[in-house]
């Protein structure tokens, strides 16, 4: 949860979306607009999440237990997340340029900014949060993997409480964004805030990852 908080991609974009959609209709439209994009955020995760749910249930239900392989393979992706995370999650800027610039390549970033610049209806909206999201799949897979596992081991009514708790966490940082919006605040706002703690999300990020396959070395050894 703490990881998917952190994650930078759907915060940009939900950003940019907002301050262009204030610019362009009112206030309370925008604000409106902004509930939409949040939905499709929404809506990625709870799909992706209950299917990875889905297979990984089919998959221990077919075997008599979670194999020493599985817990080792998985500590060694959330260890490359976590190298990944520090060296390639923000791109360098140029020299004594301070960005937020992201891993999203230049050519696809192009299209995010334009779309979120001139998105118009409520549809459109839920596909650029649900897209946001997608394009962080590749660091919040490996989450849904080991949360399945977990949450197939306890109640499923337990499992339930936690993935509605996992979906409310990953959308804090947009109520938090529109928040500052109604506020008064505009984006030049946030993103100063957001190249300050550049460095804090790195570490965060990094560091959460690696406790995470610290965790699963240790369950593989004791297993």
């Amino acid at each position: 949860m703490l990881i998917q908080g952190f994650l930078q991609t759907a915060p940009a974009i939900f950003a940019i979306f907002y301050h262009h959609a204030i610019a362009k209709t009112s206030a309370k439209k925008a604000d409106d607009q902004s509930l939409s994009f949040i939905l499709g955020v929404e809506i990625f995760i709870a799909i992706f999440f209950l299917a990875t749910y889905l297979v990984t249930a089919f998959i221990l239900l077919n075997t008599k237990s979670i194999d020493d392989i599985f817990l080792y393979t998985m500590a060694g992706i959330f260890i490359l997340e976590a190298i990944v995370t520090f060296l390639f999650y923000f791109r360098p800027g140029k020299k004594n340029q301070k960005t937020t610039k992201l891993f999203i390549p230049r050519k696809l970033k192009n299209q995010l900014v334009k779309k979120a610049e001139n998105v118009k209806n409520r549809s459109g909206t839920i596909a650029l949060g649900f897209i946001a999201s997608a394009l962080e799949l590749f660091f919040t897979l490996p989450l849904f993997i080991v949360s399945s596992v977990e949450i197939f081991k306890t109640e499923f009514s337990a499992g339930f409480v936690f993935i509605i708790a996992y979906i409310v966490i990953a959308t804090i940082p947009l109520f938090t964004i529109r928040t500052v919006f109604r506020r008064d605040h505009n984006l030049a706002d946030i993103q100063r805030f957001r190249t300050k703690k550049k460095l804090f999300f790195r570490l965060v990020i990094s560091t959460s990852y690696l406790l995470i396959a610290t965790l699963l070395i240790v369950s593989g050894i004791y297993k």
